[in-house]
């Protein structure tokens, strides 16, 4: 019962942050209700047992995408000099498409039959793709991050040039 409570809270602070960013006017606090809507999917993962699921929403999308995001949203505000805002001219025109794709969501959710897995199975399933994550894998991981901390660095340095030279 205190699981499903949790549940039911977490999908409400989902959809809240995930209603919050469409009607947000800056673009940093957009970002930060992409993180709050984020870290509650993963909630909702772990209460699942969906633990894979769960870790890789918040190390690859809370950590590493949106950490992007609110880095060029930092960086943009620097070299511009102004806090970005957002100004749409088409709510009614995007209520009806969001309406519209919740309507076959939800007629997809009620056509779908849900098969309960045996949760002995699920650590049977996950230590292979582990293994192989960790073993076969590991060098890809590894560039991955290199390149993006180069990114990241090379997005300062230019920050930095664009800084100095606004000054001069």
């Amino acid at each position: 019962m205190m699981e499903q409570a949790v549940l039911y809270i977490l999908a409400g602070v989902a959809a809240a942050s995930a209603i919050a960013i469409v009607f947000v006017r800056h673009v940093f606090y957009a970002a930060l209700m992409l993180l709050a809507c984020l870290l509650a999917l993963a909630g909702i993962y772990g209460i699942m047992q969906a633990g894979f699921l769960a870790i890789t929403q918040v190390l690859i999308y809370a950590g590493g995408v949106l950490v992007l995001i609110v880095f060029a949203i930092v960086v943009t505000n620097r070299v511009a000099g102004k806090s970005l805002q957002v100004e749409s001219q088409h709510r009614f025109a995007g209520f009806l498409i969001a309406a519209a794709i919740a309507r076959v969501l939800a007629w997809g959710y009620h056509q779908t039959e849900f098969l309960v897995n045996n949760h002995s199975q699920i650590g049977k399933e996950l230590k292979p793709l582990g293994e192989t994550l960790f073993t076969s894998y590991a060098a890809p991981f590894e560039i991955g991050g290199v390149l993006l901390l180069v990114c990241l660095v090379g997005a300062a340095f230019t920050a930095s040039s664009f800084k100095k030279s606004a000054h001069d």
